[in-house]
């Protein structure tokens, strides 16, 4: 089991391209397809950003939580809250409009998180480093934004919604973002042993090159 969940973002490749072929065979209509193909594009987000080139938890820990520690032994972070973490958010943000689709503020939530994906990492974490790149950036930028676009272009209906929908939308976002990364749960996940992030994951696949 650890060996898996110190690897999940390996395994999200793989997940990635199960959700990619669900979208384009499976899914039953234009809604489904963007949202399986939003999910595929978040697993491949969270490889950019813990896996190849990695490096979102240090640039987390600084930008997010404001914190200049560079120990990553000391964030309280680790692999096992990062999966929880992530994995949990897609499948409750994402997950959920595919299973509940009478609760409209639920496909709502994910493509307005989808376009604040756009303004995270193309300016939040951006500006605030003073970079032109971000672990998670390729995919959030051209990934999930413009799946997000496409919807509200072509496919959004205001009639499908009532003015309830859109505040109820954005405190689940608010909320999900919470438990799944500012919980008890995942302080306490994040404090168990064996799940030590790699110093790809934590810094980047050029500060691993260098200590080497």
């Amino acid at each position: 089991m650890k060996r898996l969940v110190n690897s999940w973002y390996n395994v999200s490749l793989g997940l990635a391209v199960v959700s990619a072929l669900t979208a384009i065979f499976v899914a039953e209509d234009t809604v489904q397809k963007i949202l399986w193909a939003s999910i595929a594009i978040l697993f491949l987000h969270f490889f950019e950003e813990f896996g190849f080139p990695g490096g979102f938890p240090w640039m987390g820990v600084k930008v997010l939580l404001g914190s200049k520690e560079k120990d990553s032994t000391k964030w309280n972070c680790n692999n096992l809250n990062s999966m929880f973490g992530n994995w949990g958010f897609l499948i409750l943000v994402y997950g959920l409009p595919l299973i509940i689709r009478d609760v409209h503020f639920l496909l709502l939530a994910a493509m307005i998180f989808s376009l604040m994906e756009l303004v995270m990492h193309l300016v939040l974490f951006n500006v605030k480093q003073k970079t032109i790149y971000n672990p998670g950036l390729i995919t959030g930028v051209f990934g999930l934004a413009p799946l997000s676009i496409y919807y509200f272009v072509n496919v959004f209906d205001k009639s499908f919604y009532v003015w309830s929908d859109y505040i109820l939308a954005v405190a689940w976002c608010v909320v999900v973002f919470w438990f799944s990364f500012r919980s008890p749960l995942y302080w306490g996940l994040g404090k168990l042993k064996g799940y030590k992030l790699s110093a790809q994951s934590a810094y980047g696949i050029r500060y691993a090159q260098m200590h080497r």
